[in-house]
């Protein structure tokens, strides 16, 4: 079977979306650190079609940080690959053509440098994981001790770290004369524009008389914009199927096909220090309130992900499909998600009932390949921000926190199986902090109110005020027994 290529775009289906444009001439104007499938399923796509729509500026170079392997798939096909929308039994598919050039960070640091330093480079956006930003959470700052950061710290000019990488273009930029591109995350961090910006000026902090350039630090703060942005869309790992299904779809091989869902969201600070594609006339919102969006996303979808996550685990259920074709579990986070609207007060840039209905929409979607376990990765994180400042606000108003407090008791449950001889290591950051209180009160044995007091005692997760809140405590407990008792 033949290999896409654009060669190959003439002869594909016409139920395929593919570039109508002429990509020979298109220039790289944006670089992307952490050229992955979610990325490739997400902004690849809303510049592929704001290109589509006649605007060519906006190619991409997409960089793999890591061992080569996305590149040398891309390479040979010129950058297209597919993309797959998976609805129950049903596939759309389209062939992105706005990654006009991959390569690796590990094998080509000097083609990845030079770029950056070319004056018609807009943005540099990335989708690096938490831990690809060296950031310590719980003290706001950059991690100096991060073995990439430490290493780049030490070899300014020769970064290998995309933290050291963007510094170091920064610097290069600023020796040039050219003008500032925006540093665009795109990752599922709460402000990650703020985030951004933290670990960057801290780095640059560190090495500016390295660089020879004692004002880059105001510099970078006065020229650079890092806006934040709220990104969704549900893109799993390929396997050896999907790449059978794209070639059945399109009649070609892709070696680099990505499957994901209908939905996709974009939501982006319209805050940018040079040009940038005008994504909100495809789909995209540009707003000044992030954070009112991020709000409405972690209190009803993200909080609504960890009941599945728990009720779909001790129902039984390993998908998040299968969870929520439970009548009880679906009754659950329909409510949860009410309760939690209650929350958000009055907020005219959006209606909170539609996005509601899309993601009860989704969790529907039989093709989605989420399990249970990938839901309850790093929950303490994930309530800090998704169910506790929801709870807080609730017991202020007066209103009952049952299913919250059911969430949570759930979670608490999880925690006394972890103490158990031989049970699965824990997938959170504070994993021992969490297991030390509980077995300071007894295990997986222990009494539940002494549990729960000493879980939910932890500042760091869940403040001064709410840890001390007999009420709270009262309702987690009373779910826990509940809880215990019906298993």
């Amino acid at each position: 079977m033949n290999r896409l290529t654009p060669e190959a775009l003439p002869n594909l289906p016409d139920s395929v979306v593919r570039p109508e444009y002429e990509r020979n001439c298109v220039p790289i104007r944006i670089v992307h650190l952490g050229a992955g499938a979610f990325f490739r399923s997400h902004l690849a796509v809303y510049t592929d079609e704001v290109m589509r729509k006649g605007d060519t500026r906006w190619g991409i170079m997409g960089v793999s940080l890591r061992s080569p392997g996305v590149d040398r798939a891309l390479t040979p096909q010129s950058g297209l690959y597919s993309v797959l929308e998976q609805e129950a039994e049903s596939v759309r598919a389209r062939v992105v053509g706005s990654l006009v050039e991959a390569v690796s960070l590990v094998e080509e640091p000097d083609r990845v440098l030079r770029t950056l330093i070319q004056p018609q480079v807009a943005i540099v956006s990335m989708t690096l994981t938490d831990k690809g930003y060296g950031y310590d959470a719980c003290a706001d700052c950059l991690n100096q001790d991060d073995p990439a950061i430490a290493r780049d710290l030490a070899n300014p000019k020769q970064p290998r770290s995309a933290i050291g990488v963007l510094a170091w273009a920064v610097a290069q930029r600023k020796r040039l004369g050219y003008k500032s591109f925006t540093l665009l995350s795109c990752d599922n961090i709460p402000a990650n524009g703020k985030v951004l910006q933290r670990v960057v000026e801290q780095y640059i902090q560190a090495t500016q008389e390295a660089f020879g350039e004692k004002e880059l630090l105001r510099y970078f703060l006065d020229q650079y914009a890092c806006p934040c942005t709220l990104v969704d869309r549900l893109t799993p790992p390929v396997q050896e199927q999907d790449v059978s299904r794209a070639a059945q779809v399109l009649g070609v091989q892709d070696a680099a096909p990505v499957v994901t869902e209908p939905y996709s969201l974009f939501v982006m600070q319209d805050w940018f220090s040079n040009e940038r594609p005008a994504w909100e006339t495809v789909g995209a919102v540009a707003t000044a309130h992030v954070s009112s969006y991020e709000k409405l996303r972690y209190r009803l979808l993200d909080a609504s992900y960890l009941a599945m996550g728990y009720l779909g685990y001790f129902d039984g259920f390993t998908t998040l499909y299968q969870a929520y074709q439970n009548p009880g579990i679906r009754q659950f986070v329909a409510g949860l998600m009410d309760d939690a609207a209650a929350t958000l007060g009055k907020r005219p840039e959006y209606n909170w009932h539609t996005f509601k209905d899309e993601w009860l929409r989704r969790f529907d979607n039989p093709a989605l390949r989420v399990g249970t376990d990938q839901l309850r990765i790093e929950t303490s994180h994930i309530l800090m921000y998704a169910v506790v400042p929801a709870v807080a606000d609730r017991l202020r108003h007066g209103l009952d926190i049952d299913r919250h407090a059911k969430v949570l008791a759930l979670w608490i449950r999880w925690l006394m199986q972890a103490c158990e001889p031989g049970a699965e290591p824990l997938s959170d950051l504070r994993a021992g902090m969490l297991l030390e209180q509980v077995s300071a009160a007894g295990g997986a044995q222990g009494d539940p109110y002494n549990i729960v007091n000493n879980v939910l005692s932890l500042e760091a997760i869940f403040g001064a005020k709410l840890s001390k809140n007999e009420e709270f405590k009262r309702a987690v407990t009373a779910a826990l027994q509940q809880s215990m008792v019906a298993s």
